[in-house]
């Protein structure tokens, strides 16, 4: 029984440690534009070179021709480790996390062409995960797990 659990405790440890190890120059494959408008529908996601000790992104969501929802994000190197910050705003850019409060997500687990983040959900009880994967050059896979809710969105590299 103590095998087990050791072995859990060091796994975890040695992903938490891995992630704090990690560099923006380690996510650089997230740079390019994303996109994936199969039923006519669009969700294109944006991200720059890190550059400094920074990357930014943005989402958005278009259907029925029209924007529904907007998405910044930044990825940055802190003292404590790799950082995402997200907001999202409505076609008139209104926000809709409160003015001060961004969520953030702490990187918590990184290997080559994949990274997870989580951090406390805003607004909402528990923890939000979004990771992220490229299992080849052109394609780059993203995934909410929010309030026990897993939701899959599958991007392929487009031209910029």
């Amino acid at each position: 029984m103590k095998k087990p659990l050791l072995a859990a405790l060091a796994l975890f440890v040695g992903q938490s440690l891995f992630a704090q190890t990690a560099t923006l120059a380690d996510l650089s494959w997230f740079a390019g534009r994303w996109v994936d408008d199969a039923g006519g529908d669009l969700s294109e996601e944006n991200w720059t070179a890190p550059s400094g000790d920074s990357m930014q992104g943005m989402w958005r969501y278009v259907s029925g021709g029209k924007t529904r929802i907007y998405e910044i994000l930044t990825i940055t190197a802190e003292d404590g480790g790799i950082v995402m910050r997200l907001r999202h705003f409505d076609p008139k850019l209104v926000g809709r996390e409160d003015k001060a409060t961004p969520v953030v997500l702490k990187l918590v687990s990184w290997k080559p062409r994949a990274a997870a983040f989580e951090g406390p959900a805003v607004g909402a009880p528990g923890l939000v995960r979004l990771s992220y994967a490229s299992p080849s050059d052109d394609r780059l896979v993203c995934t909410l797990d929010k309030e026990g809710k897993k939701d899959e969105y599958s991007f392929r590299r487009a031209a910029r």
